[in-house]
Order: structure tokens, then C-alpha cells, then sequence
């Protein structure tokens, strides 16, 4: 590669080119690693520079004030960086504001973001300095011009590295699929192969790669060999014939101070909580039935349950599922809490026999269907034309991520949500699978069901609720045969049931449907599955073969209308639904809706002309599944050599003869046929555009009941959120638990001591005129006192952005920074930026009420705009409010006051926490049920108060705090752990 490169940086006021101005330029000019000239100077703005620009640069106006204006700066850099290509870490920015400054460069552009999503897809972020940490690339400084020049080049460089480890056909395929998604990167692939076909690398393989190829039936590219070699499979577990009692004594004393934890983790915290939990779960275990266990924060949850689960289960031979929520838990659960459980049990081996033998435990993640790349439907996608960028550039990033992956799991990928659409065309899915059918399951290569055999072999297996859920209605299933089962973050369990239990029909379904069915190419041929069976079957010598593809032809020209037709009675269909969501107005003034579907919308004008556009579809659609049915059992009848060529499509065809039926019942269901114990709406989204009809149960506790408790003999369903007024009966009545066992075990933390609850009496009620002028006003004398460090949860997109724009001025004046969700980054980056500097406020909505872990005084100030009560008109909520008496009371009230303790919890997370909790809803003192969230929580020091003293009360609370720690501790407050894993 011995062309010359210029990496390319700048730094600029803000990412608006419009508004916003460039203050430091930097460029290297190379040749493979020889700098050949440098480029470096600062710029002059013409208005001050924002605080979140110092605080991540540094530079200052007083940096900038003697420095040469843009138009003095830019025909040097134009001179410098004439026609070579520039590489850059995201550059589209960078050539956007030289382009507003009136240097418009057009060049090729080669970006070391996106080059690194496809060559280093286990990346967890994809910042300069992350890409350059994984290839060995020491960072000294960033967010400088020159530094981050510096590092682009190396890091440019360190990734045509990486691409000479492909093979030739590899980086073919990876130069064709990034030119067919119009990516200027396609030329670096291209570079590279040729530079490596010149030397002669990798010839011989493509040589031994052909012959394999015309070998095996029905092989059309060389990775597909590597998953037809057999793999083995993994032995099952076997009960062992022990049927031990847990020794509920004993297990409390491996928790104590002498215990197997004390003498593994430093700093272990002996809390009496934990034990009681950690008995209650071994008792649930040795008696079976089911256990509801709220556990406060910091009482090592995790721990408490791990501990016994995996002792039953080495005891036993059985396998314990564990259920989360949440990606966070699962990962903690897997790569935290397990093996530190492991070392423990090691650590204490040699005492009991019983540690030795739980020490050989067997652990896996199982995730679910969409979550794994078919490589059935992966290789045969490959033989079609792309339809967007999108699934072009999802094919280069499979491409160079199949030799690496042992697990085809799309977390390994970074994903554009255009792309996560694409995935779903090669992903595994609920009846795109014929098991049986399918050479690479038979060869064990088929990576969904590895994992389920991996599963099948292990002790614990940890899943989360949704493959919990789905997989109960699957016909396949994914999970192994289990009757113990530990549900973690079980207050999610209702919502991701009722997502699980019912359906969506989207207009993207259907037009995924005629497009794998049935289209025409560039050349105006037959495409898609019947498509490719006709080409097929037509070019093998067999005589029946070629018989049968005389006959298909014909059944082709035949069925080619109707398939348009499903196609534009669909594109009807959809449309209609549009008109009717878009004549109904938005909640809180945003762009995305949702109309729940009852009689009176059934009695509209519109409805009519819905029903019989949903009619003809319907034909449309039965016609389809019957052609494909037709072909296959066609197929069926041909000799089984003739029947091998073509297996894998007539799979394919099987598979799409199951989604029509689906489609066709779905719809038949929701336009025509509706159940009473059934909710139905239309849901639109803007961004990016998305209409679907969807169905949810009314109840779904007598459906997890009859598909999920009724078959297990231990049950435990715990999380920090499960009662309120300390009272289960809601999360009894919404899960069907009328007989479980309970216990409520406390955080081991002093609330009374480290936190103060302000509750504001004067500020006017949300809604009523003044409600966000006020909130704004109190957080900016809030925010001022406490120099920020602080978390606001707003419950709409609507609100944070009026006091985003109401605060971050004043604030920013006088040092403190004010970042919001959606605005300045996603919720991870918002809290990452916050912990690195305090003087920080985040505004937060849905994402940030829980799973945000701050510990230390980064985080002292959490602020409750407005009690998180759900959207009245909510289609599921609305129409379950009308199963009861009292609605608000009975429903709306206990579902607010759970999400509410969420929010709360995410302040003192620690031993050595403080902070105040500030509540800007009068409702929790005016109201009757106000008592209900208030009683909830943990036993704060409660203010009621007016908002024009919460400031000065938060401000002395933080210091007598801070005075309070320094007094009991030479380091003073810094945020240490309680001491164990498992919060």
C-alpha cells in the first residue's frame, strides 16, 4: 500500500456546521508508516467557547483569542491535503463544518468507525481510543486535534493489518458487498487483494476451495465448508440419583464472617439480609412451590440465590434456568457473580465434599432465536441482489466476522438499526426453521441449537424473559427441559409477557414475504424461493427434474399477478391504517402514535374500506401459501437424488408457506375475527418510519400460570421493586401467584442517615398552568447549590426538552454541565460523562428510571419531575383499566408507585452513599394515594417543604454529609462497593 494518506481533525464549538465554528485543525500526511508532513494550528471563533467543548479539549478563548481566523487556515489546509485520500474517525462531520467554513474538499474518504465495525466486531464502543486499545495502540491524549490525527493514522493502519489475515476470497467478497453499499472503504479491501493476489497469498487455498466446492452438493461459497465438517455435541446432563436436602444452616454460615466469601472477597460485608434470602430460596428448593422476595439494594441478591441454585442442581444433575431482564444482569450473572461464586467454592473445596463437587458446576448464556445467525438462510440470501445499503453493509460485517465467531451471536456485531431490520432476513426465527431439515444442524454447526446443547450439558442456564416467554409457545424449543427456575428483575416479568403472548403484524412483513416468495431480478427472470427452485431444478440432467421445472414455469406465469397483487393490497392496507392513525392526535405532542382498534374506531367510515382491502389480501395470501405448498409436495415426488440439490430450497419454501399461514391468520384475527380477551391497536413510529397492527392478552396471569408455574416445582421471582405499602398483593394479582411464599428483606443501607427526600408542597400540579416553569426554576436553584451532580427523570421526551432548554445556558455560565438523552448521547454515555466530571447534570426519561449504577458523590442529587404514572391512553393500559372497579387505585396507582421506587434507586447504590431525592410533584402530599410512593421507600429523612428552600436544604445535607464521612474516614467519601458481587 504505498499510497499516499492524510489523516484529518478538527475540533469545532459544537456538531452543528450551521451554527457552530472550527477552533483546531490537524492533519498527517503518510505513506504506509512514514510521516511524510504535519499540519497543525489553532483557529479563532468568533463566539465564546461552550463549556462542554472546554471540559472535553480544554482549550479556552484565551487559547484562541491570537489565533488566525478560518479564512486565513484554509488554502494551507487545501494545499496540504490536495487530492490524497483522507482517513479520518467518523470524517463526515469534520468535511462537513470545512464545507460551512467554505472549504469543501472531495476527496475519497476512507473512516476508521466504520472500517473497524466490520474488521472488530467485539468491540463494546467504537471511539477512536477504544478501537485503538484493542490493537495495541497506546492513546496519550484526546479530544486534541494532532493527538487524535496521531492515533487515526495509527489505527488506519492497524486495520489493513488485520484485513492480510483474510483469505482472497474473503476480502473478494468483502471489497464487492462495501462497493454495492456505495462505501469509498471498498477501495482498501480492494488494495489489499490485490496487493496480496500479487504476492501469490492465498492461491492455493482458493485452488483446494474450488475443487471442495464442485464436490459437495448444493455448496456455493468456501466458508460454507467450514460448517459442513460435523461437530460434536456436547453430553447432556443426567440426574445423579441424589436427592439431598439443602442444609438451610449450614448455607447461612458459608455467607458469614467466616465463610466461603469472607475468605475469598476482600472487604466482604456480612449481611444478615442475604443469609435470610439465601435460606428462604434453599428451603423453596427442598420443599418446591414458589417464593416472591423483594430485595432491597445492596443486599447481594444475586449471591443469595446463585449459591443455592447451583448446589441443588450438581446435587441433582438439574438444570436451574435464571431469568433477567436486562442484558446488564445477564452479563454481571455470567461474567461477575459466577465465577467469583467458583473461586469461592475452590477456595473451600478441600472442607466439604459437597463444595468440591459444586465447584465442577456448569454455567452457559442462552439467548433468544433472532438473537443467532441461520447459516441456512445466510448462505442462501448470498445468491440474492441486495435491496439497500443497509443489507449490503450487514453482509460485510458477517463476512469478516464468520471465520472469528463461535457463537453467531449478533451482540458481537455493531448494528445500525438499519441493519438490525436486515438481520431479521438471516436470522434465526420461530418457524423459519425446520430442525430436522437442515444439513447444518445435523452437522451440529448450526449455532442456535450448539447453544441449546451447550444448555442441555450445563447446571445454570441464564437466559432472559423474553426467550423465557417466547419460547414457551414455540413448537421447537430452544430451552432445555427445566422445573426450577429463578426469575431476577421479576418486576418486568408482566410488561415482557404481554409483548411475548401476542403479536405484530407489520407492513415490512408483508413485503418481506413477497420478496422471499416470488420477484423478477435486473433481467426480468423469476427470483425469490420459487424463482430459484425453477433455475434449479431446470439446470440438473435428471429428466423428472427438468420435467417438474417445465411445469413450474408455467405455474409461475400464473401465480406472478397474485403475488403483485398481495404486494399492492398490502401497500393498501397499510395505507388505510395510516389515515386512520393520522386522523387521531399524538400524546404529548411527539410523532409517534398508537390507536387502540375498538367498536367505535370498527364503526368508521374507514374501517369498511379497511375490511375489504383486509379481505382480498387474505385471498391473496391463502393463494400463496397454497402454491408453496403445491411445490413442495411436488418436489417431495422427485427421486431423493434430485430431492438433495434441492433441499435446502424446498426448506425455504416450507418456511414461507408457515409465515403466509401466520400472516393470514393474524390478520384474519385482527380485522375480522376479534377475541374479547384481546387488545388490538395500531402503532406508527416516524423514525425510522414503521406501521403495525398488534395484539396483547388482557391478563396474562392465567397464561403464565397454565404455560409456565403450573409445570415447574421451584419457582423464585425476585427484585429491589415488588411491593407496595410492603405489600405483594399487586404483583400477586398481575403474576397469579395467589399461594407463593414471601419475604421482604431490607437494604442493608442507613437511608435515615445518608439520604434526605424533599418534597415540594408549593409547586403547582403537572398540567396545570405554571407546572414547567416551575420545575425549571427549582432546578436551576437546585442545580446551582449542588454545583450539579445530578440525575432529573422526566417522563416524557416533551418535558426534558423544556428544561433542557430552560437550564442549560445559566447553568453551563457558571461551570456546570446539563446533557440530555437523546440530545447529547444515549443514556451510557450521559452517565459515563457524569462520572468523569461531577459539576454534571443528566436529563433522563424511560431509559435512565433504572439500570443507571453511579455510585460515589458523581451522583448526589436525583430529582422526580413528575410521578411515573403510564399514559392514559396507552392501548394495553386503557383497556386493562377497564377490567376493575377502581382503575386508578387499583392499577394505575401500585404500577406507578413500582416504577417510582425504581427511579429512586438509582442514588445510593453503596455503603458510603449520600444524597438528597427531590420530588417535584405535589400529588405525593396532597393526594390520599401520595402516602402509597412515600411509604414505599426505604426510611428516608423526609422534608415537606416549598420549593424556594430546596436548595438551601439540599446544599447543608450534602455538606454535614461530607463532614459526617471525613470524620469517620481519612479517605473520605469514595463511592466503595458493599463488599460483594450481586446487588
Amino acid at each position: 500500500m504505498a499510497r499516499i494518506y492524510v489523516a484529518l481533525d478538527i475540533e469545532a464549538t459544537g456538531m452543528d456546521p450551521e451554527r457552530d465554528e472550527i477552533i483546531e485543525v490537524a492533519a498527517i500526511k503518510f505513506r504506509d508508516e512514514q510521516v511524510l508532513e504535519r499540519f497543525e494550528t489553532l483557529v479563532q471563533p468568533r463566539r465564546p467557547v461552550p463549556l462542554s467543548v472546554s471540559s472535553l479539549t480544554g482549550l479556552t478563548m484565551r487559547d484562541l483569542r491570537r489565533a488566525p481566523s478560518f479564512t486565513q487556515v484554509a488554502p494551507r489546509l487545501r494545499q496540504f491535503v490536495r487530492n490524497h485520500p483522507i482517513v479520518g474517525q467518523s470524517p463526515e462531520y469534520d468535511l462537513q463544518m470545512l464545507a460551512a467554513h467554505g472549504l469543501e474538499l472531495r476527496n475519497p474518504v476512507y473512516d476508521t468507525f466504520r472500517l473497524a465495525t466490520i474488521l472488530l466486531p467485539d468491540l463494546p464502543a467504537y471511539s477512536l481510543a477504544s478501537i485503538a486499545a484493542r490493537l495495541g495502540i497506546s492513546v496519550a491524549q484526546q479530544h486534541r486535534a494532532m493527538a487524535d490525527v496521531e492515533t487515526t493514522m495509527a489505527v488506519f493502519l492497524g486495520l489493513c493489518d488485520l484485513l492480510r489475515e483474510y483469505d482472497l476470497e474473503t476480502l473478494r467478497r468483502l471489497a464487492d458487498y462495501t462497493a454495492q453499499a456505495g462505501l469509498p472503504e471498498s477501495d482498501v479491501f480492494e488494495a489489499v487483494y490485490r496487493e496480496l493476489a500479487e504476492q501469490g497469498i492465498g492461491q492455493l487455498g482458493g485452488v483446494l476451495a474450488e475443487r471442495l466446492r464442485s464436490a459437495v452438493p448444493g455448496v456455493h461459497h468456501a466458508a460454507e465448508l467450514v460448517f459442513l465438517l460435523p461437530r460434536e455435541r456436547p453430553s447432556r446432563l443426567e440426574p445423579t440419583g441424589r436427592m439431598p436436602q439443602l442444609d438451610t444452616e449450614w448455607i447461612g454460615h458459608l455467607y458469614g464472617q467466616a465463610g466461603i466469601f469472607a475468605q475469598t472477597l476482600p472487604g466482604y460485608e456480612h449481611r444478615p439480609g442475604q443469609i435470610l434470602m439465601a435460606q428462604a430460596v434453599a428451603r423453596t428448593f427442598n420443599e418446591g412451590g414458589q417464593l416472591l422476595v423483594e430485595a432491597g439494594t445492596g443486599t447481594g441478591k444475586s449471591l443469595a440465590y446463585l449459591l443455592p441454585a447451583v448446589l441443588h442442581a450438581v446435587e441433582r444433575g438439574e438444570t436451574v434456568v435464571v431469568s433477567t431482564d436486562t442484558l446488564a444482569l445477564q452479563d454481571q450473572l455470567f461474567a461477575k457473580d459466577l465465577p467469583l461464586l467458583r473461586r469461592a467454592l475452590e477456595t473451600a473445596a478441600e472442607q466439604d465434599p459437597r463444595l468440591a463437587r459444586a465447584a465442577q458446576f456448569r454455567a452457559t448464556v442462552l439467548k433468544g432465536r433472532s438473537n443467532y445467525l441461520c447459516l441456512r438462510r445466510w448462505f442462501l440470501r448470498q445468491r440474492e441482489p441486495f435491496q439497500s445499503r443497509a443489507e449490503a453493509l450487514l453482509a460485510a460485517k458477517i463476512t469478516a466476522w464468520l471465520p472469528q465467531t463461535e457463537t453467531g451471536d449478533r451482540a458481537e456485531l455493531h448494528l445500525t438499526s438499519e441493519e438490525q431490520a436486515a438481520w431479521a432476513q438471516v436470522a434465526e426465527s420461530e418457524g423459519a426453521c425446520l430442525p430436522h431439515r437442515c444439513l447444518f444442524n445435523r452437522r451440529n454447526q448450526c449455532f442456535l441449537y450448539r447453544a441449546r446443547a451447550t444448555a442441555e450439558s450445563a447446571h445454570i442456564v441464564i437466559v432472559n424473559h423474553a426467550l423465557l416467554l417466547s419460547d414457551l409457545l414455540a413448537e421447537s424449543r430452544v430451552l432445555p427441559p427445566y422445573r426450577h427456575l429463578i426469575i431476577d428483575e421479576a418486576h418486568h416479568l408482566v410488561d415482557e409477557a404481554t409483548q411475548q403472548f401476542g403479536f405484530q403484524v407489520a407492513q415490512e412483513d408483508v413485503r418481506e414475504l413477497v420478496r422471499r416468495v416470488l420477484g423478477l431480478d435486473h433481467l426480468g427472470r423469476f427470483a425469490g424461493a420459487l424463482g430459484e427452485l425453477w433455475s434449479a431444478l431446470a439446470a440438473l440432467p435428471d429428466a423428472t427434474a427438468r420435467g417438474l421445472a417445465r411445469e413450474l414455469g408455467e405455474k409461475l406465469t400464473e401465480w406472478w399477478p397474485r403475488v403483485e397483487a398481495l404486494h399492492q393490497q398490502a401497500e393498501g392496507l397499510f395505507l388505510l391504517l395510516g389515515n386512520i392513525v393520522q386522523h387521531h392526535p399524538a400524546e404529548n405532542g411527539g410523532y409517534d402514535r398508537q390507536v387502540r382498534i375498538t367498536e367505535s374506531v370498527r364503526h368508521e367510515t374507514t374501517w369498511s374500506a379497511v375490511e375489504e382491502v383486509g379481505q382480498t389480501l387474505t385471498t391473496h395470501l391463502r393463494s400463496v401459501y397454497s402454491a408453496l405448498h403445491w411445490a413442495s409436495a411436488r418436489v417431495d415426488e422427485l427421486p431423493e437424488a434430485v430431492r438433495d440439490e434441492v433441499s435446502e430450497l424446498v426448506t425455504e419454501l416450507d418456511v414461507l408457506e408457515r409465515r403466509a399461514r401466520e400472516l393470514h391468520d393474524r390478520l384474519q384475527e385482527v380485522l375480522f375475527a376479534p377475541r374479547a380477551e384481546r387488545v388490538y391497536w395500531l402503532t406508527w413510529r416516524a423514525q425510522p418510519p414503521h406501521l403495525s397492527l398488534n395484539m396483547a392478552p388482557l391478563e396474562v396471569a392465567s397464561l403464565l400460570n397454565e404455560l409456565l408455574f403450573s409445570r415447574l416445582e421451584t419457582c423464585v421471582l425476585t427484585s429491589a421493586t415488588l411491593t407496595v405499602d410492603r405489600s405483594f398483593a399487586y404483583i400477586r394479582e398481575q403474576l397469579g401467584l395467589a399461594d407463593a411464599d414471601e419475604l421482604v428483606v431490607d437494604s442493608p443501607f442507613d437511608y435515615a442517615s445518608s439520604t434526605l427526600l424533599c418534597l415540594a408542597e408549593d409547586i403547582a400540579e403537572p398540567g396545570e398552568p405554571g407546572y414547567q416553569r416551575q420545575v425549571n426554576e427549582t432546578l436551576l436553584g437546585l442545580l446551582r447549590a449542588t454545583r450539579g451532580r445530578a440525575l432529573v427523570l422526566f417522563t416524557s421526551h416533551s418535558a426534558l426538552q423544556a428544561a433542557y432548554r430552560a437550564i442549560k445556558r445559566p447553568l453551563e455560565q457558571e461551570g456546570i454541565l446539563v446533557l440530555g438523552q437523546r440530545i447529547d448521547g444515549s443514556p451510557r454515555q450521559l452517565v459515563e460523562r457524569l462520572k468523569a466530571r461531577p459539576e454534571t447534570v443528566v436529563l433522563g426519561t424511560n431509559a435512565v428510571w433504572e439500570g443507571v449504577d453511579v455510585p460515589g458523590e458523581a451522583l448526589s442529587v436525583l430529582v422526580i419531575a413528575k410521578l411515573p404514572f403510564a399514559v392514559p391512553s396507552d392501548p394495553v393500559f386503557a383497556a386493562r383499566c377497564e377490567a376493575y372497579d377502581d382503575p386508578f387505585h387499583e392499577y394505575a396507582v401500585p404500577q406507578a408507585v413500582l416504577r417510582f421506587k425504581q427511579g429512586f434507586g438509582r442514588l445510593i447504590r453503596s455503603t458510603r452513599d449520600y444524597g438528597v431525592c427531590v420530588v417535584l410533584d405535589r400529588r405525593v402530599v396532597t393526594r390520599r394515594y401520595g402516602q402509597s410512593f412515600v411509604q414505599s421507600l426505604p426510611p428516608c429523612t423526609i422534608r415537606r417543604t416549598t420549593t424556594a428552600q430546596i436548595p438551601r436544604l439540599a446544599q447543608e445535607w450534602l455538606v454535614r454529609q461530607q463532614d459526617r464521612l471525613a470524620a469517620s474516614t481519612t479517605g473520605g467519601k469514595g463511592g466503595q462497593s458493599n463488599g460483594s458481587a450481586g446487588s
